[in-house]
């Protein structure tokens, strides 16, 4: 196991296959290696590179990732739990599910910190619920920026600043050739 692996089990847990790593920095297609090497070495500086920022990024924050997930009420929680089945944010259609795409639910100390998301597009209708939250729950903070998931995605933290004073975005290195093999 790689000082990275170790690292990332420690925030994500471990399971048969290995790290339970996110949604989109769990692997790539490893068949490239045979018909695609320069495609998959890229691939590879990509993910590489995707798997440092989140790691480092929980570590710098404090956070381990959370096997609950519901809405953002659970950051106003002092254990992780999830909202009663017959809650709104239960059901299918709930006004938050556009912006929660690629979601990550984070712990702090064992307490509901922190929510990463990351859509495509934040419409006008997401802001204003976002808002909305900081507006009912004063403890709520929400930041956007770039973050590890890439494609043209906005990473979105939302977080109870009474369980953690400042959670910023991952700002993603961007830098695959980092990790390519040099050719010099």
């Amino acid at each position: 196991m790689t000082d990275l692996e170790r690292r990332a089990a420690a925030i994500f847990g471990k399971g048969d296959a290995g790290i339970l790593w996110p949604y989109d920095v769990s692997g790539i297609d490893h068949t490239l290696a045979r018909t695609d090497p320069a495609a998959y070495a890229q691939k590879l500086a990509v993910l590489t590179t995707k798997r440092y920022t989140i790691v480092e990024w929980a570590e710098h924050h404090g956070l381990k990732k959370s096997s609950v997930k519901c809405c953002p009420l659970w950051l106003t929680r002092t254990t992780s739990r999830r909202c009663r089945w017959d809650s709104d944010c239960q059901r299918r259609i709930h006004p938050d599910r556009p912006w929660l795409d690629h979601h990550i639910y984070w712990l702090k100390d064992g307490k509901p910190a922190a929510i990463t998301s990351a859509p495509y597009e934040i419409s006008t209708k997401d802001q204003e619920r976002l808002a909305w939250w900081r507006q009912q729950h004063r403890t709520l903070r929400v930041d956007q920026d770039e973050g590890w998931y890439g494609y043209d995605t906005t990473q979105i933290v939302m977080w109870n600043k009474a369980h953690i004073s400042y959670v910023g975005p991952a700002k993603n290195i961007d830098r695959p050739e980092t990790f390519l093999p040099r050719h010099d």
